[in-house]
């Protein structure tokens, strides 16, 4: 037999495959360039900076005030912003209902049973209780089988837990509520000064200042 025959009739050779150097060419294959990790990289730096420069514009760091409306005693003395607030009062027209921010005297900041008793009777909507420049209790119309008493103490209760006090050592410095002309005006013989809104204010658009920070 010829060596050439020999060769025929063997089985071909086959190299056994190398798994680890096959998935390192593949990710090599589909491995992005370096400079797209860079840009990448260079983008979320920019982000960054853009959410920083964000939060420190009046835009986002302050309460939006796109209607220009205000409630509460940003100039002045309490005498002149309750001369103020009269006025805009004597000068409301319609009945439609308006916001209108409800303020105690300035030397007697009410707690949660006085403004129970300064709503008593009054069918509105109470939107929110002010606890000085920074802390405020949006809240919520009573549900089925609860009163606008269970509401305004459960919230005192909850700012109290926040600020490690008692509900009874609380002071409010005002209430902003949603009425008919007809109600404020009743709140106003109750109350050191009521201010009301224009009927076209839109609630958490409005500039409030309670009348006891200064």
């Amino acid at each position: 037999m010829s060596r050439e025959q020999q060769y025929q009739g063997r089985n071909p050779q086959r190299l056994k495959a190398n798994k680890k150097r096959q998935r390192q060419l593949d990710w090599e294959d589909t491995r992005r360039p370096a400079w797209v990790a860079w840009l990448s990289g260079i983008c979320l730096i920019a982000m960054g900076f853009g959410v920083i420069a964000m939060s420190a514009s009046d835009l986002t760091a302050k309460p939006p005030n796109i209607n220009g409306d205000q409630l509460g005693a940003f100039d002045g003395t309490p005498a002149q912003y309750r001369a103020h607030a009269r006025e805009q009062l004597d000068r409301m027209s319609g009945d439609e209902p308006r916001w209108a921010l409800v303020s105690p005297e300035p030397t007697h900041l009410w707690d949660a049973r006085q403004v129970i008793e300064l709503l008593q009777g009054i069918d509105a909507r109470v939107s929110t209780l002010y606890f000085g420049a920074t802390a405020q209790a949006v809240l919520p119309e009573p549900a089925v089988g609860r009163t606008r008493a269970d509401v305004i103490n459960q919230a005192v209760k909850r700012m109290a837990r926040g600020a490690q006090s008692e509900p009874e050592q609380l002071r409010i410095d005002g209430v902003l509520v949603h009425a008919v002309p007809e109600q404020l005006r009743v709140l106003a013989q109750r109350a050191y000064a009521v201010e009301p809104a224009d009927p076209g204010a839109v609630y958490g658009r409005i500039g409030i200042r309670p009348i006891g920070v200064r």
